[in-house]
């Protein structure tokens, strides 16, 4: 990974034009390192691009999604901080702290890639290729940010440029017209990334990558047809499988792994949550989620953990979340962030297939994963809803904790409402399913507008 490093430790001026502020108001950096100068050359330019994913990774993940598994029912939580318990309790306010930073870093990030993708058009210094590449990857991250922006808060101010003027004044675009240029961004990306990856390890975006997030687009949109073509391009490289016995997926070795987000130490922040001997989790495996597991599911026993707590002398049992292992740096074997693996392309293509008609090709795909998890196969004879129910099973006991994934899988099903109003007493059928825009964002520009019911 010497390559990566010497590139981070290049990042550091980069990150002094592109640190975060708040948006949707962004000024354009004064007294600082010029942008001319950032991409007067190949590495200072590809610094600037790997500064995005540090983002990603740094600000946005993986604090993302723990706050959105507090918001559902797959963790719970013991502590006294505000912002936690109203994630926790579904009720948050818009001002929030927590999700003020989950809107001002991905438009941060957005801003991000606006002015690399405007700088590049008009750059004459580095090579057609590079200039190619670094340009596809910004406009897949842009995807990346507004994917999330939009499962979060529904309709968004749509900024493809960084001129202050317009951003200041942005006022909220249907979710139809964003997707639509997450598509067309990623459709761009795929003709100009390369088929490999660059560098070591699988930390940059190639043609698969943009794939990977269009299927799950696709997906969303109910674009059956389109999803499955994305995913069985995928699947079908064969450069993701067979998939790893569950204690592998999350190294940074894993062979399933699409996309995962370098960190320098070998471990992700959120791994100092995992409990020391004899201390209550900080964040929780609920119970409804715990039991949703199979008998004998090798992903229970290697992704959940149990803490033994003795309290005036009782003990009882707490389990947590242990996809990451390493709680402390490891750079002998390292894990980085997972935010696109093979395992959802197979649950994508299941989806697809069965909503095409093709049970079968469904059960096969979801075979592939419930093998990996020690289960026995599903039957073949399986009607469309019995197949769709076990694909939503898989998908919860699979993506757990991840990305947000049983958030927006509840939402996009129109189960969200009735299965976390049952669960939790403070949810609201009217405002839950989407979070606040931030107060002080609706403070600096008139023209957004409050979700419905904060």
């Amino acid at each position: 990974m010497r390559n990566i490093n010497m590139a981070m430790l290049l990042f550091l001026p980069v990150m002094l034009v592109y640190g975060c502020k708040k948006m949707i108001l962004v000024e354009s950096p004064k007294n600082q390192l010029t942008t001319d100068k950032v991409f007067a050359d190949s590495t200072s330019a590809s610094a600037a691009i790997l500064g995005v994913y540090t983002n990603f990774e740094s600000q946005f993940e993986p604090n993302y999604s723990t706050y959105l598994s507090l918001y559902t029912d797959e963790t719970g939580y013991v502590g006294n901080d505000v912002a936690n318990n109203e994630y926790y309790n579904s009720s948050l306010t818009s001002a929030n702290r927590v999700n003020q930073n989950t809107w001002s870093v991905l438009y941060g990030i957005v801003y991000q890639c606006n002015d690399i993708i405007a700088q590049l058009k008009s750059n004459a210094v580095l090579s057609r290729s590079l200039n190619t590449q670094l340009t596809g990857e910004a406009k897949f991250l842009r995807a990346f940010a507004y994917f999330y922006l939009v499962n979060l808060y529904g309709e968004v101010p749509l900024l493809l440029e960084t001129n202050v003027l317009v951003t200041s004044k942005a006022s909220r675009q249907t979710e139809a017209l964003l997707y639509n240029q997450m598509i067309k961004d990623l459709l761009a990306a795929k003709e100009g990334l390369r088929s490999s990856y660059m560098g070591a390890g699988k930390v940059r975006a190639n043609k698969l990558v943009a794939s990977a997030l269009l299927s799950r687009i696709y997906l969303y949109q109910k674009s059956w047809a389109l999803a499955e073509k994305e995913a069985d391009a995928i699947i079908e490289s064969n450069l993701y499988t067979p998939l790893e016995v569950p204690a592998n997926v999350f190294k940074a070795s894993s062979k399933e792994t699409i996309l995962q987000l370098w960190n320098q130490n070998g471990f992700i922040s959120n791994s100092s949550s995992i409990p020391s001997a004899g201390n209550i989790p900080q964040y929780k495996i609920t119970t409804d989620l715990y039991n949703a597991f199979e008998v004998g599911d090798l992903r229970k026993s290697s992704w959940i953990g149990a803490a033994n707590v003795v309290t005036g002398g009782v003990s009882k049992s707490y389990n947590y979340g242990t996809k990451y292992k390493n709680k402390t740096a490891n750079t002998s074997s390292p894990e980085y962030l997972v935010v696109l693996r093979i395992a959802e392309q197979f649950l994508i293509r299941a989806e697809a297939h069965a909503m095409l008609g093709n049970i079968k090709g469904a059960v096969d795909d979801i075979n592939v994963i419930r093998k990996r998890a020690g289960l026995s196969p599903l039957s073949d004879f399986l009607n469309i809803q019995e197949c769709l129910s076990s694909i939503a099973k898989e998908r919860r006991v699979e993506l757990f904790t991840e990305n947000g994934h049983r958030f927006f899988d509840l939402k996009r099903s129109g189960q969200l409402n009735t299965i976390m109003g049952n669960y939790k007493p403070g949810w609201q059928n009217g405002m839950s399913s989407l979070l606040p825009v931030p107060q002080d964002e609706i403070t600096y520009n008139r023209n957004l507008i409050q979700n419905p019911g904060y």
